[in-house]
């Protein structure tokens, strides 16, 4: 049994973020009565998702956005975690890209530490990350704004320091 969504209510869907569920209808030529999810993101509105309704793997990657409180623990749960520099490239790429694929929301807020403290690092050494890292970063930072600020009503601007204050680095 999968999960069931209705229209009109707000989902994350995995790397592309709050999207809402605009409907759920057949597609014409997509499969006699086969129902579609379809999802529009609220960060792009000229895009839009069609998820089968009995496509397990696709529905596995909907879920509601957290709730408030559920955002306050996810960034307590990551105040104290040690944030280790992933030095195997190969390895660094797979765990920001499961993170994100996964729509884990401490995965990411530990992949943005990691990535942005090396940044830092690199920084003051006059150096700076990778190009790929560089959009790994981007890429995280981008999904966690997104929920974050759709939930607690901010900017998307707004939500680093949100995040910072919550964590004690402001």
């Amino acid at each position: 049994m999968h999960k069931q969504f209705e229209k009109s209510q707000y989902i994350c869907y995995g790397s592309n973020g709050i999207c809402r569920v605009e409907d759920i209808c057949p597609i014409p030529g997509m499969g006699a009565g086969v129902l579609f999810y379809v999802l529009k993101p609220i960060a792009d509105r000229n895009s839009v998702y069609y998820i089968p309704t009995e496509n397990e793997a696709l529905i596995s990657k909907m879920r509601l956005p957290l709730t408030r409180e559920e955002i306050d623990a996810a960034i307590d749960s990551v105040r104290d975690a040690s944030v280790r520099w992933i030095i195997d490239r190969g390895e660094r790429v797979e765990q920001c890209r499961a993170a994100l694929r996964e729509c884990d929301v401490r995965q990411n807020l530990l992949t943005v530490g990691m990535l942005y403290l090396q940044k830092q690092k690199l920084s003051e050494e006059g150096k700076s990350l990778s190009s790929t890292d560089e959009a790994m970063l981007r890429d995280a930072e981008k999904l966690t704004e997104n929920e974050f600020a759709f939930v607690l009503g901010l900017r998307a601007d707004e939500v680093g320091p949100y995040i910072r204050r919550r964590l004690g680095l402001e």
